[in-house]
């Protein structure tokens, strides 16, 4: 069995097909899908996703990206789907430094800051774990989260990039999300990089639409895909496939209470 930790299913890329993605990933043996927040604005339709299909669970977040959002109406609207008994984590939340311009970059990452420390302490009030994205910002995102390290139930490095220096930077229970990424012909730090995670720390992820892997790359990506982002991990660290799905699927279920 899989657990696919990172997935937009309430993207309209869906809209048409859900229902048959669902049914031939179960055939697939994916037994759980997490949809992590991202827009405030689709917040509520990941939650009746949640609510509709018993395999879907979703996370409560405002992606770095739409640190804008976050204000007083839309804490509360994260805090009310956080108490939802199928609300799993925070996130995804964190910095992304790639699109920021020159112009405004202060005061952005500034933004970006401010509201990553927010929802920090909304994992804390809700003892949550947190799901972290992380782009060029590396260095502030560990620095940020240590100064919550004592607290924090869990922290899940979304879409592993291969930075080792993530592994022991925490003194909580660290968790990294492996995705389609590890089929890319140009991802030798990522390959590089798993063999030396704990093996109780990864999970797998297809954060799909998005980074989907070879044969599929440039296409649309879905949970149904799981097992080939499986397959590459193992040969990357020498394992079988069935080993792969047993380790991960057993870190996800401790990372996320299921």
């Amino acid at each position: 069995m899989y657990i696919d930790t990172h997935c937009h299913l309430d993207s309209r890329d869906y809209n048409e097909d859900l229902e048959q993605i669902l049914q031939n990933s179960k055939t697939l043996g994916i037994s759980k899908i997490i949809i992590p927040g991202a827009d405030i604005n689709d917040l509520t339709k990941a939650r009746d996703l949640s609510t509709k299909f018993d395999m879907i669970y979703f996370a409560s977040g405002i992606h770095p990206n739409e640190a804008e959002q976050f204000s007083k109406e839309s804490k509360i609207k994260l805090k009310k789907h956080l108490e939802d008994k199928k609300c799993v984590a925070v996130g995804e939340v964190g910095l992304d430094y790639h699109y920021l311009d020159e112009q405004n970059k202060d005061s952005r990452v500034a933004l970006q800051k401010s509201v990553f420390e927010s929802q920090i302490e909304l994992a804390l009030d809700f003892n949550k774990p947190i799901i972290i994205h992380t782009r060029e910002s590396n260095a502030n995102v560990v620095e940020i989260l240590k100064e919550y390290e004592n607290s924090l139930k869990a922290v899940i490095f979304h879409c592993f990039g291969g930075d080792t220096s993530l592994i022991d930077c925490l003194k909580c229970k660290i968790y990294f999300g492996i995705g389609g990424v590890i089929s890319f012909k140009n991802a030798n730090i990522l390959k590089q990089g798993v063999k030396k995670l704990p093996l109780d720390s990864i999970i797998l992820e297809t954060d799909s639409p998005y980074l989907a892997p070879t044969p599929h790359r440039g296409k649309r990506n879905t949970p149904e895909f799981i097992p080939l982002i499986a397959s590459h991990l193992a040969d990357s660290l020498n394992l079988s496939i069935e080993k792969v799905a047993e380790i991960t699927t057993a870190n996800a279920n401790i990372a996320f209470e299921f």
